[in-house]
Parts: C-alpha cells; structure tokens; sequence
C-alpha cells in the first residue's frame, strides 16, 4: 500500500512501531525474541493486507512485491550471516504490517528496505559514540591501554570499536582482547582481539570490551526515522550532489 494520511496509515504505522519497540526491549532484555511475538504480528499484518485489498486500499500486485522483497530481504541477508535471526523475522513481519511507503525524501516505496538501510546507517553512531567516549577518557589521563603492547593504529581501531569495561561489568559485552605469550621473554602479553565471530559474554571487570547492541534497536530507530524524514541513503546522496555543485 501507498499511504496516505487516512485512518488505516495511522493503524499500520502504529502497528509496525508497537512490534519493533516491543521486540527490541525483548532483544536488549535478553538477547531473544520468542518466535510467537513475530507469528501473532504476521498474522496482524496479513489480516491487515487482506483487508486492504478486498476493499481496494491495496493493489494486490504492489502487496505481493512489497512483501516479497520484505521476505527476500530478510531471509537473505539472515542466510548470508549478515546479522540474527530476529533481525531478519523483523523485515519479514514488517514486509506485512507495512509493505510500501511513499517517503518525503526517498526514491522507492519498499519500506522494509528502506528501514533495513536507515538501521543501518544509524548503527555507524555507536563507533562514533564511541570513539568520543574512548578520547574523552584519554583527555582525563584514563590509563585505558595499560598493559597492552599494540601499534597506534590497533589503539584507534579498538577505540572505534569498544570501551574499557570499568566497575561492574556490564550484560551482553564481547570480549576484544587475549592473552598471547611474548616471543622476547615467554611472558603474557595482552594484545586486542577484533576477530567477529564471538560466542561468550565478557563477565570480568578492567577489560576491553564491544557492546554487543542488536541491529533490531537500529532498525526501530530506521522506521521512525522513515516517516519522520524518508531513505536516509538517498538523503545523504542530495546532500553530497548539492554540497558539490551535481
């Protein structure tokens, strides 16, 4: 459907916020999303879709692309191992509850899409967050790279990436460091670990670590950010051409 500002827009949009906020408290809560919440807001948003196009709000080839590629989306990328499965079970179901939008600024009305990218694009904030928080530390004399024996260059990549976990330490933080053995003199050495596959929580305090903040909070961000704004892409490509005269 290409929405306009009728009761039903409100109903679907509404729908679709209510799923990604709720999924993504789960998400942070406790790293899962049971498989029920997606089939009861899929079942919602086939309810929806039927309705709309038995009473000619929706035309049934438009559902059928917008929610295919929703689904091809998200099985896709799922497949491929670019991100979780309740990630992927979030474009699926939102490919129902809201299949087109025509944005203010954007250039397709495949909303799925359009969130996936605006996600993903909000996600490049966390590096930058962090990278600030990591120099602030620096600029109050923080000691936050004793003990390691790493080149400028890995300093700053672990800054982009991750913090020093201080206190107590903090739910779902992957590690991003190890302990090597010195060739010099055969003593331990700790160097930074930015391999990305990681299975184990970090639990011990004074430790380098990554958040581990799942993409689904990014896509909820994305979605609002789609009907406040539209495609944050094609966005940032008009501001590029306009800034250089094309």
């Amino acid at each position: 459907m290409i929405f306009n500002f009728t009761g039903l827009y409100i109903l679907n949009f509404v729908t679709g916020a209510v799923m990604l906020l709720f999924t993504s408290y789960l998400d942070l809560k406790s790293r899962e999303v049971p498989d029920k919440v997606w089939l009861i807001f899929g079942a919602v948003g086939v309810a929806l879709q039927v309705y709309e196009v038995y009473t000619g709000e929706t035309i049934l080839l438009q559902l059928l692309i917008g929610v295919g590629l929703g689904a091809l989306i998200g099985m896709g990328l799922y497949f491929f191992g670019f991100y979780g499965g309740a990630d992927g079970k979030a474009l699926i179901v939102l490919g129902l509850l809201v299949p087109h939008y025509v944005p203010m600024v954007g250039l397709y009305p495949v909303a799925p899409l359009m969130v996936l990218t605006n996600g993903v694009l909000c996600s490049i904030l966390l590096p930058v967050g962090l990278l600030l928080y990591n120099t602030v530390q620096l600029a109050q004399k923080k000691s936050i790279f004793e003990g390691f024996q790493e080149p400028l260059h890995r300093k700053i990549l672990a800054a982009i990436l991750g913090y020093k976990q201080m206190g107590k330490p903090r739910e779902f933080q992957f590690s991003m460091e190890k302990d090597t053995t010195s060739e010099v003199n055969s003593s331990i050495v700790r160097k930074f670990d930015f391999s990305l596959m990681r299975d184990d929580f970090e639990t011990k305090s004074g430790t380098w670590v990554t958040p581990g903040i799942p993409l689904l909070v990014f896509f909820t961000t994305g979605y609002f950010l789609l009907f406040l704004y539209g495609d944050l892409v094609i966005g940032l490509v008009q501001f590029f051409a306009h800034l250089f005269g094309f």
